[in-house]
């Protein structure tokens, strides 16, 4: 995952999951005056639900709920079908569950994340974009 915003955060996992569900929709829907069993669709855009599983250890597991609770815009990049690499700008719908009364901690973490857009993505290199941090941008230097 990515977060941007004052500078570029990332969190990689090796031994995870993505389970990418794509969902197309449309803004206006309307049935047609003279034929109701007609629908005229327009405006299209993406509503897509990405769920990760991961196993963490307890460390980890806190740095990634540091990640996910902090400040910015959030992406994810990962690997489809062993070589194609996809990119997402997604919204973080639902944090890991916290560890019990125990004090456990879980052994899989999941989260659930969802990326709304309209058109094509394009991919980002996130090593060159620059940032604005308030009111100054901010270039990563190499």
């Amino acid at each position: 995952m990515i977060r941007t915003g004052n500078g570029n955060s990332f969190y990689s996992c090796e031994n995870g999951q993505v389970e990418y569900v794509p969902k197309l929709k449309y803004r206006i829907e309307k049935k047609n005056a003279f034929d109701p069993t007609i629908l005229h669709q327009r405006e299209p855009y993406r509503e897509d639900t990405i769920n990760l599983e991961a196993i963490l250890y307890p460390e980890e597991y806190n740095a990634f709920l540091y990640f996910l609770t902090q400040e910015g815009r959030f992406y994810i990049e990962f690997t489809f079908y062993g070589t194609l690499v996809r990119q997402y700008p997604v919204i973080v719908t639902q944090l890991p569950k916290m560890p019990d009364d125990l004090h456990e901690d879980p052994e899989k973490v999941k989260v659930t994340l969802e990326s709304r857009y309209t058109g094509e993505l394009t991919f980002i290199n996130f090593e060159y974009i620059s940032t604005l941090d308030e009111n100054e941008t901010v270039f990563p230097t190499h």
